[in-house]
């Protein structure tokens, strides 16, 4: 009973909230012109990645412990996988990110030809290619992440090969990309910084202002990314571990699993003032009109 109502209460409303919050993202980045570059279409690929995994979670994991469906648990393997899959796509298109950042920094005359829209398309779908086969091999052919019963979530099977592969292949092989991504944008962060010191010298104050606002918000977003990504790593592996309280540990697992591709999503809209006009902008445009409408008198 106490996994339905984890389910109900918690799951649905924050793998609901990453789903409509990640197909917004990505209607917001395909449609804004600002976004119509190599770093847009990796957004646009990020946001793709985080709301199928949300949706996969909301229209299949939540519905198979609500209703208590044998089916759904027999094939759980399934559903394990295309998240799994999701997951090693979302941290690869993290790096693929961090790298735009970083050659645009250090070196802006490569960066049009490593990053040129072509060539990002190729990397898209290298990524993806990569992460089906990564998956398929590891998570749906050697070992299976389904749903256990013991645990009332899902979990990778009980054998020493699936340890070896839960261990090495998703939490160091993920927290090193991680880390290496944090590193990429610590120095990224380092050469914005001398550049506007530069610029400080070349451009007017309001200028610099503009250019300063818009690092500060790389910033922001490049920290809380890197760092929600990390936290979710460490507490998945090792909250289980020193903790048995059924709630801290369905915090720090089940939850933390499901929130850091719902903060994917949120971050790019806090960071981006371009995304949240488009959002609002439509949401009060739907609300203008439904106010007309219903305040419209019917004409005979």
């Amino acid at each position: 009973m106490a996994d339905k109502i984890q389910t109900l209460l918690v799951l649905v409303p924050i793998s609901f909230t990453g789903a409509l919050v990640n197909w917004t993202c990505l209607y917001g980045v395909l449609k804004l012109p600002v976004f119509k570059n190599s770093f847009g279409y990796l957004s646009a690929n990020q946001a793709l990645t985080d709301a199928l995994h949300s949706t996969v979670f909301l229209l299949y994991y939540c519905p198979m412990i609500l209703w208590d469906q044998k089916l759904l648990k027999e094939y759980s393997h399934i559903c394990g996988f295309v998240l799994l899959f999701c997951y090693e796509l979302s941290v690869l298109t993290h790096l693929l990110i961090s790298l735009n950042r970083f050659f645009a920094a250090w070196a802006p005359i490569s960066y049009h030809k490593v990053f040129h829209l072509s060539q990002t398309k190729c990397l898209i779908l290298v990524s993806w290619m990569y992460s089906l086969t990564y998956a398929g091999l590891f998570y749906l052919r050697i070992c299976h992440f389904r749903f256990d019963e013991q645990v009332q979530f899902l979990t990778f099977s009980n054998s020493r090969i699936c340890m070896i592969v839960g261990w090495n292949g998703d939490f160091i092989k993920n927290s090193v990309i991680v880390a290496i991504i944090m590193l990429l944008d610590t120095v990224t962060i380092m050469k914005s910084r001398q550049l506007l010191y530069k610029l400080k010298n070349s451009v007017d104050a309001l200028a610099a202002q503009q250019l300063l606002c818009r690092d500060r918000r790389f910033l922001k977003q490049a920290v809380i990314q890197d760092t929600v990504f990390m936290l979710e790593l460490l507490t998945y592996f090792f909250i289980p571990k020193y903790f048995e309280n059924r709630w801290i540990v369905f915090f720090g697992t089940s939850f933390a699993w499901v929130a850091v591709h719902v903060a994917d999503g949120i971050v790019l809209i806090i960071c981006n003032p371009e995304m949240r006009n488009i959002i609002f902008g439509w949401l009060h445009v739907k609300i203008n009109n439904a106010v007309s409408a219903h305040g419209t008198p019917n004409q005979n």
